[in-house]
């Protein structure tokens, strides 16, 4: 009976679109420390869960190689989609929602995921249990643990097991062609846990595993506090990050971009012991920024322009300049973004909009492209067809790029109208920098 981590030559064929149709999702990605992967174990990813789909999928890019993932189970009751998903090499795990009574079924299914990992299969599993758009990390389950520790136990001795953290920073987690930061953390080895902790039981095994990977997780995300701060910090960094960057001349790389955020979280927070009314003036206006600029339709890139009229005027003659050519992709890629923008404006969760946008490129993009050369070449010189059909291959990017575009350039409009939100956000500038 073939097993879901055997070699299928049809997933591996297929790997290599859906690669690169993974990164068309993206106008920026870095994937940071991928040499801390261990080579000489079985693997457990552990990424932090805020993009539903895009997370897995940003996993199986970094390693190129096959990798079983678990995903809840009540989306494997129709039996056509139960099969997809295996062959996607996908398991389903049974969660305290489902039911109590259910969840005695999760002990095959860590047999099946022991079984993945002895064959030195890397295995990912979200340790969050489900998925949230905010920088910060809900309590770990104990899922993850039960699998390393039940996994340690077959093949202790033979290789070690190892949990690898890893972070995943969006620019965005609802635009499509935003950036992807990918960070991997220092693995946590199991098997020299255990050996170091032979007095604790496993409940005990288990909370230190949750600590040890809890404060990885920290280290390689943009961690900030789940409470009333966690608004006025995020926007602290959306003020003040590129100006610190710049000011440095460091690189505004995500990985750096990621350093200053956090470095901008810690000295609030240190400010906030330090000097406290100062700070809860700051948070304060901070916090009015915010929902200012959310009310008016302003993006945070707005607040990393010096000149808003200059960049209004520059952008707005770009957008003129090739107008046409949108038109042209636009009418070419309507399949997929009108489809899109029908069902994603409908959907309650939005942090499934990229994921819906991405599998849908993926399933028309080809069609559309295949259909545009057939018809190219069928009435026009062979030259002549390649060279249009070359014009409009990249067409579902010029189409997001040309709407990012226009939003922008309405945001920094929007901004430039608003002297007494710009005065506020200078005074913050000033006053935390």
């Amino acid at each position: 009976m073939a097993r879901i981590q055997d070699n299928n030559k049809l997933y591996s064929f297929l790997r290599y679109y859906v690669d690169a149709t993974f990164f068309l999702a993206y106008r920026r990605h870095e994937y940071v420390d991928l040499n801390k992967i261990p080579t000489d174990g079985a693997l457990i990813f552990a990424p932090n869960h805020t993009n539903a789909l895009q997370d897995a999928l940003a996993v199986l890019v970094a390693d190129h190689k096959p990798t079983v993932f678990v995903a809840r189970a009540d989306i494997f009751k129709n039996p056509t989609i139960a099969k997809i998903l295996t062959f996607l090499k996908i398991m389903p795990i049974l969660r305290i929602r489902d039911g109590f009574s259910n969840l005695s079924k999760n002990d095959e299914i860590m047999e099946r995921a022991v079984d993945v990992l002895c064959d030195r299969v890397p295995f990912c599993i979200m340790p969050e249990g489900t998925h949230r758009a905010k920088h910060s990390l809900l309590p770990l389950v104990k899922g993850i643990f039960r699998i390393a520790l039940l996994a340690n136990e077959r093949i202790a001795g033979r290789m070690p097991v190892y949990i690898v953290p890893i972070g995943i920073e969006y620019g965005s987690y609802f635009r499509y062609r935003s950036s992807l930061l990918f960070t991997v953390g220092n693995p946590i080895n199991v098997t020299r846990y255990v050996e170091e902790h032979l007095d604790d039981d496993v409940p005990q095994l288990m909370n230190g595993l949750r600590h040890e990977l809890t404060e990885e997780l920290k280290k390689v995300i943009l961690w900030i506090p789940d409470d009333e701060t966690y608004e006025p910090l995020l926007e602290l960094c959306y003020l003040t990050t590129a100006n610190r960057l710049k000011k440095q001349g460091v690189k505004p790389s995500l990985q750096n971009r990621l350093r200053m955020n956090k470095t901008v979280v810690a000295d609030a927070q240190k400010l906030a012991q330090e000097q406290p009314k100062q700070a809860k003036y700051l948070f304060e206006k901070a916090a009015q920024i915010a929902e200012q600029r959310k009310k008016y339709g302003i993006s945070v890139d707005s607040l990393q322009r010096n000149y808003l009229l200059v960049s209004v005027l520059l952008k707005s003659l770009i957008l003129l300049v090739t107008l046409p050519y949108f038109l042209v992709t636009a009418l070419i890629t309507l399949p997929i973004w009108a489809i899109a923008e029908g069902i994603t404006s409908r959907m309650e969760d939005k942090v499934f909009r990229n994921s819906f946008r991405y599998v849908l490129t993926l399933l028309l993009l080809p069609i559309i492209l295949l259909a545009c050369g057939f018809i190219l070449f069928l009435n026009l010189s062979w030259s002549m067809a390649l060279i249009l059909l070359l014009a409009l291959v990249p067409s579902h990017i010029v189409v997001h790029e040309y709407m990012r575009l226009l939003r922008l350039t309405v945001s920094d409009w929007r901004l430039f109208k608003k002297p007494v939100l710009r005065s506020l956000i200078a005074e913050v500038r000033t006053l935390f920098y």
